[in-house]
């Protein structure tokens, strides 16, 4: 299993990262755009931070449904393992 160590530069629709192993990697979302329009936004793209799984998310994009059944706003993150195999060294 992956995690990612730190994020080192984001470029449009590129996030180089730093992972566990200390591989440095070039993560291209350009493939994901279509199904996650919500990323082609710029302002939006390059506000990813590191949560504490550690992997790349994005606060507020995706919704999850509480207990209750109100539907809340939750972060878009990604399996740090699927960004690796996305990935290429840098």
């Amino acid at each position: 299993m992956h995690f990612i160590s730190s994020i080192v530069d984001i470029k449009p629709y590129t996030i180089t990262v730093i992972f566990d192993d200390k591989e440095q990697r070039k993560i291209n979302f350009e493939p994901m755009l279509s199904v996650f329009p919500v990323l082609r936004k710029m302002e939006t793209f390059i506000s990813a931070t590191l949560d504490d799984y550690p992997t790349i998310k994005w606060d507020g994009l995706a919704k999850m449904k509480e207990l209750d059944g109100t539907i809340v706003p939750a972060p878009l993150d990604f399996s740090p393992d699927t960004l690796y195999m996305m990935s290429e060294k840098a």
